[in-house]
Order: structure tokens, then sequence, then C-alpha cells
């Protein structure tokens, strides 16, 4: 039996002009009504999705979400940490150096804000935050070695052809997604969505067999995959697209609604 319902953000559960339909709210209000987990999955901090919790009324003692693409089980309303992976600055150094001779930028995220290393360039990652987390622009030597960082985003450049130029000492160690043509991810080892749903499934003693997930991009593909109900966005991506034995209509056509309508038989 699908017990929780694990949704992507962007061009997933959000509209095109990035808002949750009212088909789609009521939809997902009710399941959770019904006792159904409902689990945003995102790369963004927990700050940042707030006002989506809220509108879903996802803010239960046993509410959780999967934020920064899995490296974080946290809470919706208190944001305590179930689980979490993390880099240091000793990580990052080699990445650094890379964006140095390769010309790309580095954000570096931790819980509360953003440092934009300055040595690399402004990159536009503030502007498509858009005021949900406090930045502060430092130079690599100046960010501080003692805190845990939840990943590094490279963001305005093409992130398929920096991934492709990636020596095998930085994709041996992070986990490297794009999350859209202009934005790659660096998670920490071991790190997606997948990862962050199974603690937190475990937490419940549950398992995969028990979760629906919805995406539409590749760094959705491992909870894709891994969920016994696997269900792409008609927008998706063709590796979403190949990867799953479900479809939806789009993120702009009620997709996830029709879905679950149709599956759960509202």
């Amino acid at each position: 039996m699908i017990t929780t319902i694990a949704l992507d953000l962007d061009n997933t559960l959000l509209t095109s002009d990035k808002t949750i339909a009212p088909r789609t709210e009521h939809i997902l209000k009710k399941l959770h009504a019904d006792g159904k987990r409902i689990v945003l999955c995102t790369g963004r901090p927990i700050k940042a999705i707030q006002p989506f919790l809220k509108q879903l009324g996802l803010t239960q003692p046993d509410d959780y979400a999967i934020t920064f693409n899995g490296g974080l089980v946290q809470q919706t309303t208190t944001g305590k940490i179930l689980a979490r992976t993390s880099v240091t600055k000793a990580d990052l150094q080699p990445l650094f150096e890379n964006a140095q001779k390769n010309g790309f930028h580095l954000d570096v995220i931790d819980l509360q804000q953003v440092y934009s290393i300055m040595d690399l360039g402004k990159s536009p990652y503030e502007d498509f935050i858009n005021g949900l987390m406090p930045f502060q622009n430092v130079n690599f030597a100046d960010l501080p070695a003692d805190t845990q960082f939840g990943k590094v985003v490279s963001a305005g450049k093409d992130a398929k052809a920096i991934q492709a130029s990636l020596p095998t000492s930085i994709t041996n160690f992070f986990h490297v997604v794009p999350s859209r043509r202009t934005l790659l991810e660096f998670l920490p080892p071991h790190t997606d969505k997948s990862s962050g749903l199974k603690s937190l499934l475990g937490h419940f003693d549950e398992g995969f067999d028990q979760l629906m997930a919805f995406g539409d991009e590749e760094n959705d593909l491992g909870m894709l995959t891994a969920a016994k109900v696997g269900v792409a966005m008609a927008n998706a991506i063709p590796a979403v697209k190949a990867a799953t034995t479900h479809a939806t209509l789009s993120n702009d056509e009620d997709g996830v609604a029709v879905f679950l309508e149709k599956y759960f038989k509202l």
C-alpha cells in the first residue's frame, strides 16, 4: 500500500508561474487528511518552501520535507533534523580549484545562508533564490572552516558542459547532478532524493514499496526509480520518461492531481 507521496517542486508540483494549482492543492490536502504522508522533495532549503508547506497544511508532527536534494530530512515546522549529509571546506578545495581553472561560479550553502564565492565572480544564484535565503559574498579563503555545508551549486552556465569537464577526483567524491539547464549541484557523497526518502521511510519502519514519487529532472531519477510507483511528468526530460513506467500530464495541466485522482479512485 502506498503510504508516502514524494513530490519534486519546480516543473512538477509547481506550475510554470511557481504556484500550486487549486486542483492539485485540493487533492493533496484530501490525501493528507486521509493519512497519506505528503513529502516535498527539493534542492531548496526548508526556509524557501515554507509557503508551500503551509499552503498544503503539512504542519503536523509527522510531516517532514526532503531538502538539499536529499541531504537533509527535516520536520516541517520545527526544522528538527532527522537525517543529514554534509561536506566541509576541505572537501571543497579541489572543486574550488577546478572552478578557478575552468571559469565557473560556485555558491556554497549551509543551513542558514548562502556563501557566494567571489574569487569566481558573482553568479545569478541570488537572483534565482529571490530573497528566500540570506547571501554573504566571501572569498574562498574566508569560507568558515568549521561549518558543515549541505551542497554547492554552480549557476549561470551550461550545467551539462561543466559536468562533462569535471575530473574523476571530483565526480568520484561528489554526487554531481543538473537540476536545470543552467544549475549544476554538487551534493555530499551518496546523496540524492532517494537517500533522504530512505531515511524518512525507515523512520516510520517503511520502505520504497510504499512510496509514490513524481518528478521531471535528472535529480529526481533516484527517487523515481526506487519508488514502487514512479511518475514522470509530460514535461519531463527524456531520461526521466525512459526510466519510469508511469506518466501523467504536465505541471501546467494538473498532472499530479490527475494521476492521484485516478490511482486512488478519488
